[in-house]
């Protein structure tokens, strides 16, 4: 015969494990966008070409759309957290809706031309 707590064990671990695992993720969720630094504002507007090729994370808000170039993208001012201003590509590819007046963290890429690309993007 079944004991007359095993019920009461069961739902009880249930809340349990389901409040470790989501702890977990959110854990690993910054843990995996934390061993990328932070955009060097100073060190790319002194010399854009030396940081070509190296991912960065960017939190900043969209302002204004400045461009569109065809099959390309389009090219927005930005302001990131410590009020500088400066310009990015979103790429046609990326497939986000991006709006003026929202704060997104960003994944960017600094292009051989010194050009700042945007990977990814999520609103915070």
């Amino acid at each position: 015969m079944r004991s007359k707590t095993t019920p009461i064990i069961i739902a009880i671990m249930i809340p349990l494990i389901s409040v470790a695992v989501a702890l977990a993720l959110v854990y690993f969720k910054k843990s995996a966008s934390d061993g990328v630094s932070a955009f060097p504002y100073s060190d790319y507007m002194a010399s854009p070409k030396n940081l070509s090729g190296n991912v960065y994370s960017l939190k900043a808000e969209l302002e204004m759309q400045l461009s569109r170039i065809p099959s390309k993208g389009r090219v927005v001012s930005v302001r990131d957290e410590k009020r500088h201003k400066f310009a990015v590509l979103i790429p046609d590819g990326l497939d986000v809706n991006a709006q003026t007046k929202q704060r997104y963290d960003m994944d960017v890429k600094v292009g051989s031309d010194g050009e700042i690309i945007v990977c990814s993007m999520r609103k915070y």
